[in-house]
């Protein structure tokens, strides 16, 4: 019997990665972000953590968890609907196998 890791990634995620193609009338390279990926993923939020003597909030910090045979780099961002998220990280979760299922991907609100 198999885990089906993949049953809880239900929201489209696009992967999205500088484009320097074109050049402008000084002759610098244009940068561009253009979609190279579209993934099914989940977007989860990062908790504050409170304690008796102190609190750390992760203000718009976020984890998404996307299929692990995505090609990601953390020059990559993301983007879903009207948001954009930096990589701040990629951790592989391995199986009992050694299989990578699923990866978890450190994300951090763009402005």
């Amino acid at each position: 019997m198999s885990y089906d890791y993949q049953a809880y990634l239900k929201e489209d995620i696009n992967i999205q990665t500088m484009s320097t193609s074109s050049v402008d009338e000084r002759g610098l390279y244009n940068s561009d972000w253009s979609t190279s990926n579209t993934v099914k993923g989940r977007l989860v939020s990062r908790e504050s953590l409170e304690g008796e003597d102190r609190t750390e909030l992760d203000v718009g910090e976020f984890l998404l968890y996307i299929p692990g045979s995505t090609t990601i780099k953390t020059s990559d961002r993301i983007a879903k609907g009207s948001d954009y998220f930096d990589v701040l990280g990629i951790l592989e979760n391995k199986d009992r196998f050694g299989s990578v299922p699923i990866k978890r991907l450190r994300l951090r609100k763009s402005l």
